[in-house]
């Protein structure tokens, strides 16, 4: 039987070269639009941009500053502007989304914190409740911006994978061409919404629905804030969990704020809690905008008033104190720590 499969004099499969070459060039186009027109990307560079030029000036102008780890909730909840001229925190806002996954979004804060610096991790619950991975949109940024080290050890970086992660996804593309043919903004958010501190004002709002229980914290997610606390000591620099607001109503309110009580309870195997009083809950749906972990300006501004005197306080949950809250809390008996 004849092959289907042309080939050369000397051998060369040819229709299969060329069809490595179309697949090689799809890839390519992809990847270029990826690193270079993907709006939600094109957003996440201009946030980086203006946090590492606020950074600059932080540590030409002070010795030591305060710096937010986390994803989408630290970026528009920490307003770098008010802790410097209202509370005298020279402060760095490096969230940036919580799609970019746990590792990238600490690795990213990491490279703007210096010995005798303040690290304060805001790593949403959900970030550390499961097996902790690099996720597509933290390859993307970080092979974006140049900084391949952002998806772990530069010298173990699993390449095939990395650049696999550049093509844009089926429901990515369906969504952009839905957005262009319906003439919708190709992004929920704007660049003019970045501030000079790199706190992002949410202008978007949306029908909003109460948080009703945090997750629990995974083995891999205890490991990854025990290896954090570790960084932090064996340089110099301290640190603290400090837990991000979250909308709930009234009637969510107990079990939301037990099972948060729960999650930091947690965390405080690891490393130092910020001793929030409200638990993580807020019950005011003015203060939100377009999600229940999205404030407005007027809850950006309670918020970062509220870690201002966290921070210069260093009031720090015990985990006694942390059990002995859980007690008056409606959880169910599986639910508590052992």
């Amino acid at each position: 039987m004849p092959l289907s499969i042309s080939h050369s004099s000397n051998g060369v499969p040819w229709k299969a070269a060329r069809l490595l070459g179309v697949a090689v060039a799809a890839w390519a186009v992809g990847a270029l639009y990826t690193v270079r027109a993907n709006p939600e990307l094109v957003f996440f560079r201009r946030c980086a941009a203006v946090k590492q030029l606020w950074a600059q000036k932080l540590d030409l102008e002070y010795t030591n500053k305060v710096v937010f780890c986390g994803g989408s909730s630290c970026n528009t909840s920490v307003d770098g502007e008010r802790l410097l001229n209202q509370h005298g925190l020279p402060s760095l806002n490096m969230g940036l989304g919580a799609g970019m996954g746990a590792e990238v979004l600490t690795h990213y804060a990491q490279t703007a914190v210096r010995t005798g610096d303040t690290l304060v991790v805001g790593l949403e619950p959900d970030l550390l409740a499961g097996p902790l991975r690099i996720e597509s949109l933290g390859a993307q940024f970080g092979l974006s911006i140049g900084e391949p080290s952002l998806l772990r050890d530069p010298n173990r970086v699993d390449w095939l994978s990395a650049l696999l992660d550049l093509r844009p996804g089926g429901y990515h593309t369906f969504t952009l061409v839905t957005k262009v043919l319906l003439r919708r903004p190709l992004f929920s958010y704007f660049a003019s919404e970045i501030h000079p501190s790199g706190w992002h004002e949410v202008g978007a709002r949306r029908i909003i629905r109460s948080l009703k229980e945090a997750p629990k914290l995974s083995k891999k997610g205890l490991s990854w804030l025990v290896g954090l606390n570790e960084w932090c000591v064996q340089r110099k620099v301290r640190v603290a969990y400090a837990l991000p607001w979250g909308y709930c109503s009234p009637e969510d309110l107990k079990r939301f704020q037990g099972s948060n009580l729960r999650f930091l309870y947690e965390v405080a195997a690891a490393m130092p809690v910020l001793k929030d009083p409200s638990f993580g809950a807020n019950t005011n749906l003015e203060y939100f905008a377009d999600t229940p972990s999205h404030p407005t300006a007027q809850g950006a501004a309670l918020r970062t008033d509220e870690l201002a005197r966290e921070i210069k306080s260093w009031t720090i949950w015990t985990r006694d104190e942390l059990d002995d809250r859980l007690k008056a809390f409606p959880l169910d008996p599986s639910q508590l720590p052992p």
